[in-house]
Protein backbone atom coordinates (compact mmCIF):
# COMPACT_ATOMS: atom_id res chain seq x y z
CA UNK A 1 0.00 0.00 0.00
CA UNK A 2 1.85 3.33 -1.07
CA UNK A 3 0.83 6.45 1.31
CA UNK A 4 -0.33 9.24 -0.49
CA UNK A 5 -2.69 12.18 0.66
CA UNK A 6 -5.98 10.01 1.18
CA UNK A 7 -4.73 6.95 2.64
CA UNK A 8 -2.87 9.58 5.13
CA UNK A 9 -6.19 10.92 5.82
CA UNK A 10 -7.86 8.08 7.11
CA UNK A 11 -5.01 6.68 9.08
CA UNK A 12 -5.42 9.99 10.81
CA UNK A 13 -8.87 9.28 10.94
CA UNK A 14 -7.91 5.61 11.93
CA UNK A 15 -6.34 7.09 15.42
CA UNK A 16 -8.76 9.72 16.06
CA UNK A 17 -10.80 6.30 16.60
CA UNK A 18 -8.98 4.32 18.38
CA UNK A 19 -8.59 7.44 20.75
CA UNK A 20 -12.95 7.78 20.85
CA UNK A 21 -12.69 3.89 21.46
CA UNK A 22 -10.52 4.48 24.50
CA UNK A 23 -12.65 7.56 25.71
CA UNK A 24 -15.69 5.45 25.53
CA UNK A 25 -14.42 2.59 26.72
CA UNK A 26 -13.16 4.43 30.29
CA UNK A 27 -17.27 6.33 30.09
CA UNK A 28 -18.38 2.41 30.23
CA UNK A 29 -16.51 1.82 32.97
CA UNK A 30 -16.75 4.79 35.07
CA UNK A 31 -20.93 4.83 34.23
CA UNK A 32 -20.90 1.00 35.77
CA UNK A 33 -18.98 1.99 38.91
CA UNK A 34 -21.72 5.27 39.13
CA UNK A 35 -24.52 2.60 38.28
CA UNK A 36 -25.45 5.41 35.81
CA UNK A 37 -28.18 3.76 32.96
CA UNK A 38 -28.30 6.26 31.17
CA UNK A 39 -24.01 7.51 30.91
CA UNK A 40 -23.36 3.57 30.57
CA UNK A 41 -26.31 3.58 27.18
CA UNK A 42 -24.42 7.16 25.88
CA UNK A 43 -20.71 5.20 26.05
CA UNK A 44 -21.96 1.70 24.64
CA UNK A 45 -23.62 3.89 21.73
CA UNK A 46 -20.42 5.77 21.30
CA UNK A 47 -18.71 2.28 21.32
CA UNK A 48 -20.80 1.36 18.24
CA UNK A 49 -20.11 4.69 16.34
CA UNK A 50 -16.29 3.81 16.96
CA UNK A 51 -17.09 0.30 15.56
CA UNK A 52 -18.58 1.63 12.89
CA UNK A 53 -16.28 4.11 11.96
CA UNK A 54 -13.27 1.47 11.87
CA UNK A 55 -14.92 -0.76 9.50
CA UNK A 56 -15.24 2.00 7.01
CA UNK A 57 -12.16 3.00 7.40
CA UNK A 58 -11.11 -0.58 6.43
CA UNK A 59 -13.19 -0.78 3.89
CA UNK A 60 -11.34 2.74 2.25
CA UNK A 61 -7.94 1.38 3.06
CA UNK A 62 -9.02 -1.87 0.66
CA UNK A 63 -10.45 0.23 -1.94
CA UNK A 64 -7.24 2.06 -1.95
CA UNK A 65 -5.32 -0.69 -2.27
CA UNK A 66 -3.34 -0.54 -5.19
CA UNK A 67 -3.96 -3.37 -7.56
CA UNK A 68 -1.29 -5.74 -8.21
Amino acid sequence: MRLDMTNAKVLFSFVGMIFAGRTAIQRIRAARTEEDRLELLDAALNVAVVVTGLLVIVRRLRANKDPE
